[in-house]
């Protein structure tokens, strides 16, 4: 770490003055809150990095499909905690589901769709870590919506079997609004896409040296891929639970 970048870290800290006046000015008690959260952040951004400059040294496919389970194992307990579901139960479904649909999709793009020679970990780890977020966040709504619509009608769903319907039958209408949980989100934001990318587009274009076509196209393939991994990792997981009889 050279002096010049400490320098701009602690400008850039410095930044945190205007949240932390607001909170002492209107609202002291959510200070230590806040500030344990963040510390917690930046040590977890921090361990992060430390890990990503590991593999992106070494460079080995194999390493890389290593920290992206390891990854989806950690956002498969954040998603399961966030849920209030058991742990020794959901853990696996839920992280099977976000490792599956995000390597999948994330292999199409880097197979298929990006204009790249051969998949490096400059392209694999920020392609997956995209798809894994995204896919985790939606998970969240979309197992919670599943579980909390089968409790609470859980009736129909017997009723449905009473009367000679399969279980996936019997399922069906608890997977569909599972589906625009996580659907709904992304259909409200396609709206505000452009007011929300530009940021993004920018620094492709000045960090990366993307000239604007291509940024709209990295952005575009992202866009998309997100959706794709985020319905993917639903459906796996989905299918797990059904599977392994935590329905009963």
């Amino acid at each position: 770490m050279t002096t010049t970048l400490i320098l701009h870290t602690i400008l850039a800290l410095l930044l945190l003055i205007l949240p932390l006046g607001a909170l002492y000015l209107l609202d002291r008690p959510s200070m230590k809150p806040f500030a344990t959260a963040l510390t917690k952040g930046f040590i977890q951004l921090l361990i992060f990095s430390l890990i990503v400059w590991a593999v992106y040294k070494v460079d080995n496919i194999w390493l890389s499909i290593g920290w992206l389970l390891v990854m989806a194992v950690w956002a498969g307990f954040l998603v399961i905690t966030k849920c209030k579901l058991t742990i020794l139960q959901y853990l696996f479904p839920a992280s099977t589901g976000l490792f599956g649909g995000t390597l999948l999709v994330g292999l199409w793009l880097l197979v298929a769709v990006l204009p790249i020679d051969h998949i490096s970990a400059r392209w694999f780890l920020p392609v997956m870590a995209v798809l894994l977020g995204h896919s985790a966040s939606m998970l969240v709504r979309g197992i919670n919506n599943f579980v909390t619509m089968l409790q609470r009608n859980r009736g129909q769903y017997d009723f449905l079997l009473g009367n000679g319907a399969s279980q996936w039958q019997a399922l069906m209408p608890f997977i569909r609004t599972s589906l625009l949980a996580i659907l709904s989100p992304t259909i409200a934001n396609l709206s505000a896409l452009a007011l929300v990318s530009l940021p993004l587009l920018f620094c492709g274009m000045l960090l990366g040296g993307f000239a604007p076509i291509n940024a709209f196209a990295m952005m575009l393939y992202a866009v998309l891929g997100c959706i794709a991994s985020s319905v993917l990792a639903l459906g796996i997981t989905l299918l797990i639970i059904k599977y392994m009889n935590l329905l009963s």
